[in-house]
């Protein structure tokens, strides 16, 4: 593992009237394409009747299907949640539920069927992940049945029916530093020795917040010094290199940001690689998706949305041009072929969502070589999660967000991001039974954004808003697996696909004399 030393600020703390605001989290009105916000306080929106047809097999993998479904009846596991931890430690002062229900609720989850699946509970204060034992061995065909709530336990931790291997926050096997991170006595000491005289001397205390958790890759705190009112966020990896990585490219685009540009970064503060931690100065501003979310839309005017836009579209622009060099990302093929293998193990489980997949998958493969340009311009640093929660509105300049997806690769690839974005919010304004206006607003932004940012590059070729489109369609069917994965009888993912196909069918008008029905 690569070492790195901890650095001190080259920007100022932050001041005493800094807004704090997570650097990761989508705002609470728009959920990203990666992440679609369909769990419900007792886990109904999991529960729905899968109305598509499709093939069930009734082996391994449509067991895990079915105790996955089981897994996410939030008033089911209730009970066997509390009997399993009854002995366990009191509520976490990290966890805030507000209105907490009883039986505890879904918080977020994962299902890749034949590979691996988890559920994210809040239960009783707590945070509790909560991993399906694909291969269990407390019964013979994968239930982990048994008399009462415990039907056995691994190690040290207990494992509940279906088959379900709870392990409560902060303990989580894949982030062995997490426990560390969340001591405020540890980031305290730590921060002080770091950051001198910036992290105000003055401060007795240390209030550590828990600001997103996913399970196994990362979990972003916010840290409070008292009695000052200095805050930082801190982000917790599963690599310790991954923090040394994304503290680079922090550093170096915070030096080569044009004086005269729009595009700033949230500063690095302190990089503890022991804790496979990463410290932001908090930034204010507003989250660029506030400005058209549904409760706004009919207030918000139109120049402001056109402003705000045309400022994020300049932001990537620049940092597309950054002369900062990252990590070469995985070439496209490679994720394409990645996306027709999840097809068909999602196959096994609903066969024509799995199919329509799939299909999505091989059309990608088919015209990617006709709507990928190349030559100069066209590769530099992505964000590679560019979705419009990512950017903040902090005066004339624009803040952006979470780099841990960065790399070099195709700059399209960010625009695809951003558009499927868009394109994911209407979907489930639709879903939801909303009205045309909003969905018309989300595709004349997406129109805005587009141009503004093809302008910004002054990129003038014709051949540029197809190949815009084609990367929409394979952000779109990454989204449409993330769905499927949080939500396998939501309606959502194969929305989601649909809207995959809709684009490619622009891209290629033949398509739409193409038969499909067998698809969907």
């Amino acid at each position: 593992m690569t070492q790195a030393p901890e650095f001190t600020p080259t920007h100022p703390a932050p001041s005493a009237s800094t807004v704090v605001t997570d650097p990761e989290a989508p705002s609470s009105v728009a959920a990203e394409p990666e992440a679609p916000a369909v769990v419900g306080s007792t886990g109904r929106a999991f529960a729905e009747p899968d109305l598509r047809p499709g093939g069930r097999f009734g082996g391994p993998v449509e067991r895990a299907s079915d105790r996955f479904a089981e897994a996410l009846q939030a008033r089911m596991m209730g009970p066997r949640l509390a009997a399993a931890l009854a002995a366990g430690p009191d509520r976490d002062q990290l966890v805030h539920g507000r209105g907490e229900n009883p039986a505890g609720q879904v918080v977020d989850a994962n299902f890749d069927p034949g590979r691996r699946a988890w559920v994210l509970y809040r239960h009783a204060g707590r945070l509790v992940r909560g991993d399906l034992v694909l291969d269990d061995p407390g019964s013979p065909d994968g239930a982990g049945q048994a008399d009462g709530p415990t039907a056995y336990t691994d190690g040290h931790l207990p494992v509940v029916a279906p088959g379900v291997r709870l392990a409560v926050f902060p303990s989580d096997p894949d982030l062995p530093t997490l426990a560390g991170a969340v001591d405020a006595s540890v980031l305290a000491v730590r921060l002080r020795a770091v950051l001198g005289r910036a992290a105000d001397p003055g401060a007795r205390r240390c209030r550590v917040r828990l600001l997103r958790y996913l399970p196994g890759q990362r979990a972003t705190l916010g840290l409070d010094l008292a009695p000052s009112r200095l805050s930082y966020v801190a982000r917790v990896y599963a690599d310790p290199n991954h923090a040394i990585a994304v503290a680079a490219v922090s550093r170096a685009l915070a030096t080569a940001a044009e004086p005269k540009g729009v595009l700033r970064i949230a500063p690095a503060v302190a990089l503890l690689p022991d804790l496979a931690t990463l410290v932001h100065a908090a930034v204010g501003g507003v989250p660029l998706d506030q400005l058209w979310s549904s409760r706004r839309a009919r207030t918000a005017s139109v120049p402001a949305l056109r402003e705000g836009v045309h400022r994020a579209a300049r932001a990537l622009a620049e940092l597309h041009v950054a002369p900062v060099v990252g990590p070469p990302a995985a070439p496209v093929r490679h994720e394409l072929h990645g996306f027709g293998e999840r097809a068909a193990r999602i196959a096994g489980v609903d066969g024509a969502l799995g199919t329509s997949l799939a299909r999505v998958a091989e059309r990608l493969l088919r015209t990617q070589d006709a709507s990928i340009r190349s030559g100069a311009g066209t590769v530099g640093l992505v964000h590679g999660a560019c979705t419009p929660s990512k950017f903040r509105l902090n005066g004339r300049r624009i803040v952006l967000l979470d780099l841990d997806h960065h790399g070099v690769a195709h700059v399209a690839s960010d625009l695809g991001t951003f558009l499927a974005s868009l394109a994911g919010q209407e979907v489930r304004h639709r879903l939801r039974g909303g009205g045309a206006s909003y969905p018309e607003r989300l595709a004349w932004l997406g129109e805005e954004f587009l141009a503004s940012y093809l302008g910004a590059r002054g990129d003038s070729d014709p051949n540029a808003v197809g190949e815009a489109r084609w990367w929409t369609a394979v952000a779109l069917e990454r989204s449409a697996l993330r769905a499927f994965a949080r939500a396998p009888r939501s309606p959502l993912a194969g929305a989601l696909v649909e809207r995959a196909h809709g684009c490619l069918d622009q891209l290629d008008k033949t398509a739409v004399h193409v038969d499909r029905s067998g698809d969907r």
